[in-house]
């Protein structure tokens, strides 16, 4: 396994340090476009209650907040330094830092979930989907965007043990038959995939 691709995983996965904040920058320019076009699949009513899953440094917040002038923004993250970044950018959302796995939420709590490049580190992912719908509202949506994983390899990623790699079939399969999956093209040569739930 090639070591900068390991590190690059590894900071991925858990951002930290000058490292996680050097990644940070690349991935705010990598997550541009398929941010953009989770967002737009998302639907948002401009008083609904959205979370932002994975957010990250908040780099989707500006557009949630533009997208529900009269609803709440919230983001969630594992990574504290993160969120100190995210806190101090849009000091109008709100920051949580918790696990996928038993999100920190009532049920019932948000209209729409935004969930941009995070599915590959999803290990349980049928007990994530089973707190995604919990949270959910009836009536309420899901959307999850990957790259395909061709690009995934490209870069490294495929031996390093961080990322779960998805085809099209595999993407499908996590979400089950209710999941409407569609390909999209998400920057120069980078083919990526948006699965929408609706509850």
């Amino acid at each position: 396994m090639n070591r900068v691709s390991a590190a690059l995983g590894r900071q991925l996965a858990h951002p930290h340090g000058p490292g996680g904040r050097i990644v940070s920058q690349v991935m705010r320019l990598a997550n541009r476009r398929p941010t953009r076009l989770a967002i737009a699949a998302l639907g948002i009513c401009p008083t609904d209650s959205v979370l932002d899953l994975g957010c990250g440094p908040g780099d989707a917040v500006p557009l949630l907040l533009a997208a529900a002038p009269d609803g709440t923004v919230h983001g969630l993250d594992h990574a504290p330094e993160m969120l100190i970044t995210a806190r101090q950018r849009y000091p109008t959302a709100t920051f949580h830092q918790g696990s996928f796995t038993a999100l920190p939420f009532a049920a019932q709590s948000f209209d729409r979930v935004l969930a941009t490049n995070v599915a590959y580190f999803w290990r349980d992912h049928e007990t994530v989907l089973d707190e995604l719908r919990r949270i959910l509202r009836p009536g309420g949506r899901l959307v999850v965007y990957v790259s395909e994983q061709a690009m995934l390899r490209r870069i490294g990623l495929a031996t390093t043990g961080t990322h779960r790699l998805f085809t099209r079939n595999q993407f499908r399969e996590m979400f089950g038959p209710a999941a409407n999956i569609i390909d999209v093209r998400a920057g120069p040569g980078v083919k990526g995939m948006i699965g929408t739930i609706d509850l």
